[in-house]
């Protein structure tokens, strides 16, 4: 490099320039994230709160859509009746099949507090074994 080039860049000459103003270590530069945004949800909420126009029983939307639900299911609708379980009485769990041994007899023997850490925020305790999935190596 020529003796009369300064370093520049995106900082300037001076690695320092601008250090005040970075993030510190383990501060968000957006510590709420994105807002949400939930305008058609608050839309279809909003709908099913309302009454019925003419209905003399003055029913709501959401309660006429729970009773044609219900109908539906007495009268053998599988889907119907699997929708009304699940919201409910809450989704059924769904089994986890293992093709590595290892990994299953890991998890039973898991503790309950692990296994509600991993269930939670899916931190696996420092002894479980570590393996890769092929393809993201």
């Amino acid at each position: 490099m020529p003796e009369n080039k300064q370093k520049t860049g995106f900082r300037g000459p001076n690695p320092d320039v601008g250090k005040p103003y970075r993030w510190k270590k383990g501060q968000s530069g957006n510590p709420s994230g994105r807002p949400k945004s939930k305008t058609l949800s608050d839309a279809y909420r909003n709908k099913l709160e309302e009454p019925v126009p003419n209905d003399p029983e003055k029913r709501t939307w959401a309660e006429l859509i729970a009773e044609a639900q219900v109908r539906d299911a007495v009268r053998g609708n599988v889907q119907a009746a699997r929708e009304i379980a699940d919201r409910t009485e809450g989704r059924a769990r769904q089994a986890i099949e293992f093709e590595d041994a290892t990994i299953s007899k890991a998890f039973e023997r898991m503790t309950s507090d692990e296994l509600e850490a991993y269930a939670r925020d899916g931190t696996l305790p420092p002894w479980f074994p570590r393996t890769s999935v092929s393809g993201t190596e």
